[in-house]
């Protein structure tokens, strides 16, 4: 069974993991997603398809996100995935959200 990018429920309080290296030099995106958290889209990781095994302990959620701003009305899309979930993250998204899933690989 898998997730897919629809729904309008919201988790706040997540913070991004992004740290710049310094004003001259930018964290290239990563091909992964390797746990909680907000990730920045073009900074800490990549737009494209991504697909996670699911809940590690009590289920998977994810959000993709048009801010930061933790209100209800940042959230293009969301799920709480009990097995394998995949994602479409679009360039136009501002972020994407994760709690207690696996790791996401990039898979297109």
């Amino acid at each position: 069974m898998t997730a897919t990018a629809t729904g309008a429920a919201v988790q706040s309080g997540a913070t991004s993991p992004s740290a710049t290296a310094g004003p001259q030099q930018e964290a290239a995106p990563k091909e992964g997603i390797p746990g909680d958290g907000t990730f920045l889209v073009g900074k800490d990781i990549e737009a494209g398809t991504y697909r996670s095994e699911g809940k590690n302990k009590y289920g998977c959620y994810w959000a993709r996100l048009n801010d930061t701003t933790g209100e209800g009305s940042a959230i293009i899309a969301n799920g709480n995935a009990q097995g394998p979930a995949i994602i479409k993250i679009a360039a136009a998204d501002k972020a994407f959200q994760t709690t207690d899933c696996k790791p996401w690989k990039k898979i297109g």
